[in-house]
């Protein structure tokens, strides 16, 4: 299988995995939103699957190197504003795809709540993005006061138009698990796409990282559904993909009673 760099070829093989082993695959529709290259959708397309991705402009920074040609045959809808309603009908696809997309938002919530609108019942949403909770990461940003993320930090010479292109929205897990329910989605699953060994002596910290984090869960919490959330909270705050992947990986299910 061959993989361009964007996304990079061990998370796109890290997304493939996590596709392929959803209920009913191949027989799925997918819409996979800034689907840049379209390598996963061509992937997914082989597959059997019914594909559709979207651009946000034409000139897209992922297609300036000429690639736009390997979107031949993918069908491909233009101008489409993560950031706005998106134009298509509810409960229209099985799976929707948001890989390494997030973060080049500055706000993730409106395309969370429409992709659980436009999710099928017991539909998926495949997510991944830089992950911050890693324990590389925290202690990058204990050290240096930035987050460690793939992409360089945006200077001055960043155009405003440009801004898309970088990793400008860093993923705060916490809250995205908060917006996914009110979207109607729950976290089904976390899963790794890269562990560097030599970070493997920061796995020495996870009793404090547990005890900690279970006591940041407790704080204030009250009976019902706020006591549901944060235990389901620390159940993925503690899970070793959170604290060890390069990037965070979730399959979030959409209530099938929706």
């Amino acid at each position: 299988m061959q993989l361009s760099p964007v996304p990079q070829a061990f998370v796109a093989r890290a997304i493939l995995r996590a596709v392929r082993a959803l209920p009913g695959y191949p027989d799925l529709s997918v819409l996979d939103l800034s689907c840049g290259r379209g390598e996963i959708m061509r992937e997914l397309s082989r597959d059997g699957c019914r594909v559709r991705g979207t651009h946000y402009r034409p000139d897209d920074y992922k297609l300036r190197d000429g690639s736009a040609g390997l979107l031949a045959g993918l069908t491909v809808d233009e101008n489409v504003d993560l950031l706005q309603p998106l134009p298509y009908a509810p409960a229209s696809f099985d799976i929707v795809l948001l890989t390494e997309v997030v973060e080049h938002l500055p706000t993730y919530v409106p395309v969370i709540h429409e992709a659980g609108r436009v999710l099928t019942p017991g539909g998926h949403l495949v997510l991944s993005t830089p992950n911050l909770g890693r324990l590389h990461s925290r202690l990058h940003f204990f050290l240096s006061g930035s987050h460690k993320l793939i992409r360089r930090r945006v200077g001055w010479d960043t155009a405003a138009s440009d801004l898309y292109a970088y990793h400008i929205g860093p993923v705060d897990f916490p809250l995205l698990h908060t917006v996914l329910f009110q979207g109607g989605l729950r976290v089904q699953r976390l899963a790794f796409t890269r562990f560097k060994p030599r970070h493997a002596w920061l796995l020495l910290s996870y009793p404090l990282i547990w005890l900690f984090t279970r006591i940041e869960t407790r704080k204030g919490v009250k009976p019902g559904v706020r006591r549901e959330g944060e235990d389901d909270l620390f159940r993925w705050m503690r899970h070793p993909a959170m604290l060890a992947s390069e990037q965070l990986l979730l399959v979030a299910r959409k209530d099938a009673r929706a």
